[in-house]
């Protein structure tokens, strides 16, 4: 939805959280509390880290250059370039840092007539889970991960015992056996067996309530505890157990942008994907309306940030409903996956108008190792709209953005 002052609130390819319903299409100033952020380039982003007084000065050089000495601008310069370079928990990276690291793949498509608007995949045991955006009966459709043959569906929809509204995500868990879907509509956490039962209604359900019902990315941290985002709060990542008891956050969001911001405007900026490896203890965030991921370590509390390859955070309006996003600012990763060894990410780099012209679907997918680093950057021949990876085999399983979607299988090449 574009407000007519050219923002845009965020409702990106069911990827969103809907909390913008009650909000009037045209943004005014007398509704906005702050004034929008402008666009940074990469030397404005690099000296973030600096301090306010140091940002206040660069951010108006060009008004007082004439009056401060040459040697304490390049000092100050200087200065902000080691402080990022010595955080080895903050990676930049750009279009020109990787143009070595590319590598071509093709793709080759599988037609599954019982595919209808296929959302979501997850690769797990052998077998490919695909969910669907505009359910019937069942709403996760199950294939063999080899020969792509139908299996069965389950995913009873409904609001009774065992049932569920929609599915938003796909989650492993920790059970090899079983796999869990998320309902953001339905507040509900559904387990499903991945073999077929005869019954399409989950086997268990967890259902938020008081704190933890404000959690819109969930996936689990241990067999008892999962790992969430929230609408409003100052932390980046919150962990719950399964009774709604907040038990711990991790990160904060203040200093994410320039200016004074409250949490949940800067949190909105970041929205995006959630995944997690709950033995591994690891987890990984990728944002949407700004080219940054991160890496969580639960054990340590550590955050490894990862900037690019634009690296620059979009115009944006705050309101109390939260942050309202220019539409001329390309989006950034519009799907995450964490593995075992690697971390990719579905990159998109079009604006609305883009896309309106080009047509959703997406072909870059980097590739970072644990530690944040970039390893390779994926150039697909077919657009893809979601997508899961099998590490074991490498292979990476793509939803397709054409008239007729179905599964499109990419094979890789990344050396330990």
């Amino acid at each position: 939805m574009v407000a007519d002052s050219g923002f845009v609130v965020p409702q990106v390819m069911n990827l969103i959280v809907p909390i913008w319903k009650e909000m009037p299409a045209t943004i005014t100033k007398e509704k906005t509390m702050y004034i929008p952020v402008p666009k940074l380039n990469k030397n404005k982003y690099l000296i973030k880290s600096i301090g306010d007084v140091g940002r206040y000065f660069l951010l108006r050089l060009g008004l007082i250059c004439s009056h401060v000495s040459l040697f304490f601008i390049l000092l100050i310069l200087f200065n902000a370039c080691n402080l990022k370079k010595d955080n080895p928990n903050e990676k930049i990276f750009t279009w020109n840092t990787v143009s070595s690291l590319e590598e071509k793949l093709f793709g080759e498509k599988y037609f599954i007539e019982e595919l209808k608007i296929p959302k979501r995949l997850l690769y797990k045991m052998g077998k490919l889970l695909i969910n669907e955006a505009a359910p019937g009966e069942t709403f996760v459709h199950v294939l063999d991960g080899n020969s792509l043959k139908y299996l069965f569906s389950t995913g009873a929809v409904g609001y009774g015992p065992g049932e569920m509204p929609n599915a938003w995500t796909i989650e492993s868990g920790i059970n090899p056996n079983t796999f869990w879907v998320y309902s953001l509509e339905g507040k509900t956490f559904s387990q499903y067996p991945l073999v077929n039962s005869g019954d399409t209604r989950a086997i268990n359900q967890v259902k938020q309530k008081e704190d933890f019902y404000l959690a819109m990315g969930i996936t689990w941290a241990s067999d008892s505890t999962f790992m969430t985002f929230l609408v409003r709060g100052e932390n980046k990542f919150v962990a719950f157990d399964t009774n709604g008891r907040r038990l711990k956050g991790y990160g904060k969001w203040e200093g994410m942008v320039p200016g004074n911001f409250e949490d949940h405007v800067i949190a909105d900026l970041h929205q995006g994907k959630l995944m997690g490896d709950p033995i591994a203890g690891k987890f990984v965030k990728a944002s949407i309306f700004r080219d940054h991921l991160e890496i969580l370590d639960k054990k340590s509390g550590q955050i490894i940030e990862i900037d690019g390859p634009e690296n620059s955070i979009p115009e944006f309006q705050a309101l109390d409903a939260g942050a309202v996003i220019t539409s001329d600012h390309p989006l950034a990763y519009m799907d995450a996956f964490l593995g075992k060894s690697y971390v990719f990410g579905l990159y998109s780099g079009k604006t609305d108008s883009e896309i309106s012209e080009q047509g959703r679907g997406e072909t870059d997918v980097f590739v970072f190792d644990l530690s944040g680093n970039v390893k390779a950057l994926l150039k697909l021949d077919t657009p893809i709209s979601s997508f899961t990876v099998d590490e074991e085999t490498q292979r990476i399983f793509g939803i397709t953005t054409d008239r007729e979607p179905g599964v499109v299988v990419f094979d890789y090449n990344l050396e330990e």
